[in-house]
C-alpha cells in the first residue's frame, strides 16, 4: 500500500514541476504581453523570407522547431496563429469563388445575361477568401520582440 502511495506523489509531484516551454512576444511601445504555447499551430516568417506553418515545439532556449526544422529565435521576423480550421475554411471559400467566376465565363460564352452578375458574386467570394487571412494578428518584430520562455 506503501508504494501505491509513493507511486502517485511521485506522479503528482512530476506535474507539478515539469515545466511547459513558450513564445513570449512583448510590445516595444505598450509592453504587452502575449504568449504561443507549445503545439499551437502558428504561421511563422524568418528574416530570409521563408514560410513556416505547422505545431510549435521546442529543442531548446533559442530553437524553434516546425515540421523539423530548427528556427532560431533571432531569426523570426514574424508570428500568427494558424487554426486548421480557418486554413479549411479559406481553402472552400477560394475555391467556391474560383468555381463561380469559371461558371460566369462559361456563361458569358454562352450569351448568358447572368454572367456579369455570376463574374461579380464570384469575385466577391474570392476576395472574401484573402479577408479571412486577416482575422488573426500578425506579429512583427518591428513592433514586438520575441524570445523563449518556460512557464
Amino acid at each position: 500500500m506503501k508504494t501505491i502511495i509513493y507511486f502517485f506523489i511521485f506522479l503528482i509531484s512530476a506535474t507539478a514541476f515539469s515545466q511547459q516551454k513558450a513564445v513570449e512576444i512583448t510590445n516595444i511601445k505598450t509592453g504587452k504581453v502575449k504568449t504561443f504555447e507549445e503545439n499551437q499551430r502558428v504561421k511563422i516568417r524568418t528574416l530570409d523570407g521563408k514560410k513556416h506553418i505547422g505545431n510549435l515545439k521546442f529543442s531548446d532556449s533559442l530553437t524553434i522547431v516546425i515540421n523539423n526544422q530548427s528556427i532560431e529565435i533571432d531569426s523570426l521576423q514574424s508570428i500568427k496563429k494558424q487554426p486548421k480550421v480557418l486554413a479549411t475554411v479559406k481553402t472552400v471559400v477560394l475555391i467556391a469563388g474560383l468555381t463561380i467566376v469559371g461558371s460566369s465565363l462559361v456563361a458569358a460564352s454562352g450569351g448568358s445575361n447572368w454572367a456579369f452578375l455570376l463574374f461579380t458574386t464570384g469575385s466577391g467570394v474570392t476576395i472574401s477568401a484573402g479577408l479571412l487571412e486577416g482575422i488573426n494578428s500578425n506579429y512583427s518584430d518591428n513592433k514586438w520582440t520575441f524570445k523563449i520562455i518556460e512557464k
